[in-house]
C-alpha cells in the first residue's frame, strides 16, 4: 500500500517518470512469472516452507523495477516497503544477526553487533498489515514488480 500511494503521488506530480517504473514492474513481472512461487496473476506469494525456500532464491539477479536504471536510486524512497528500509544494518532474526556482507566486509562481530538495528521495537508493522487487511481484505506478501505492475 506504502509503494502504491507512494508511486500514485509520484504520478500527480511527475507521470512520466511513474509511467517508466510502471513499464519496468511490468516488464518485471513478465520476466519473472514463469518462476514466480506465487500465483503469477495477483502476485502473492505461497506460504509454509517449502515456498520460502523456493523464494529464496527467486529474482536475486532481477533489479527492483522502482532502481532509477541511470543513477540506481530508489525513486520511491520515501514509500519503500519494510525489507528495503532494514536492508544493509545488521538484524536479528531466528537464525540470529543478519548481515549484508557487501556493508561489513572486514568488521569484527563486536562491531557489527554494535550496529545492530532493531527496525520495529514496538512492531507497529504487524499491527499496520493486519488493519490493511481487515480494510482492504487483501493478504499476502508479494514483491515489488508484482505490487507496482499489477496496481491501476
Amino acid at each position: 500500500m506504502r509503494l502504491q500511494r507512494g508511486l500514485a503521488d509520484l504520478e500527480r506530480c511527475e507521470p512520466e517518470r511513474a509511467a517508466r517504473i510502471r513499464q519496468r514492474a511490468r516488464e518485471s513481472v513478465r520476466r519473472l512469472s514463469s518462476e514466480f512461487p506465487g500465483d503469477p496473476v495477483s502476485g502473492v506469494l505461497h506460504e509454509g516452507e517449502e515456498a520460502e525456500q523456493r523464494f529464496a532464491d527467486f529474482a536475486n539477479d532481477e533489479a527492483c523495477p522502482v532502481l532509477d536504471p541511470e543513477t540506481g536510486y530508489c525513486e520511491l524512497y520515501e514509500s519503500r516497503p519494510m525489507t528495503c528500509r532494514v536492508f544493509g544494518p545488521p538484524v536479528r532474526s531466528e537464525e540470529g544477526l543478519g548481515v549484508c556482507e557487501l556493508c561489513f566486509q572486514s568488521a569484527s562481530e563486536k562491531e557489527i553487533a554494535a550496529c545492530e538495528m532493531k527496525p520495529d521495537p514496538d512492531d507497529l508493522e504487524s499491527r499496520l498489515l493486519a488493519d490493511l487487511e481487515k480494510s482492504t481484505g487483501r493478504r499476502g506478501n508479494t514483491i515489488i514488480a508484482f505490487c507496482l505492475a499489477t496496481w491501476i
